[in-house]
């Protein structure tokens, strides 16, 4: 768990700290967040505690049920696929897009984030390597003026973070992710966004499929 010091405010520490709790499938689909243990684990009050559960039931991780309280909200595969299809079709968009905008400052940002990406693979730091991947996409979508379709992706991704955990629960993907990585900036270094477009569309593609099946299985006793 990230130290709390690493956080602006006690109300991010909790939010993020239980957001990866459900992301990781530490608080499953269902399970009740009990203020009183959450007090307890992350010794802090349960005012932060409660302005985070909001802020996660706006995200769509939890819901919050009058006389009862705050539950992880249950898992719908169906609602999963449909974000990660439009998903799909708006990131592939950003990037054919942002093709004609990239320069060199940005280029040497993503290279170096590829060197710290093939890091985390040869060390096996497949929480690090999901972080890193979101940092990659977010500066190639920015890199356009597109800020209407860069706040639906960004809505998107908040709506559909237990697809984060894909490189830890299959971490044999990571490897294949980081060649497709490496060639979408081949493509993009040379304004090629049409090419860089489809390696990311092969990519969701198939990152999707096996997430959805493991997520199918994980929770089909829920």
């Amino acid at each position: 768990m990230e130290d709390i010091m690493e956080f602006s405010t006690k109300n991010n520490y909790v939010y993020e700290s239980l957001k990866d709790e459900i992301i990781e499938g530490k608080l499953r689909p269902g399970e009740r967040i009990v203020i009183a243990e959450v007090v307890k684990r992350y010794n802090v009050s349960p005012m932060p505690i409660r302005e985070a559960i909001n802020r996660l039931q706006q995200d769509g991780f939890v819901e919050v049920i009058p006389h009862v309280g705050a539950r992880v909200t249950p898992f719908d595969i169906e609602r999963h696929k449909e974000i990660m299809l439009i998903r799909t079709e708006l990131e592939c968009l950003a990037v054919k897009l942002s093709g004609g905008y990239i320069d060199e400052k940005l280029l040497a940002k993503l290279d170096e984030l590829l060197l710290q990406m093939e890091e985390c693979v040869k060390n096996n730091n497949n929480k690090r390597y999901g972080k890193l991947n979101i940092k990659f996409h977010t500066l190639i979508y920015e890199a356009s003026p597109h800020t209407i379709l860069q706040e639906l992706i960004s809505s998107l991704w908040a709506r559909s973070e237990f697809s984060r955990g894909i490189f830890e629960k299959l971490p044999e993907r990571n490897e294949e992710s980081l060649a497709e990585h490496k060639a979408m900036v081949e493509a993009l270094k040379e304004k090629d966004g049409e090419t860089a477009s489809a390696i990311l569309r092969k990519q969701k593609v198939e990152s999707t499929a096996m997430h959805l099946k493991q997520m199918e299985e994980e929770h089909s006793f829920d």
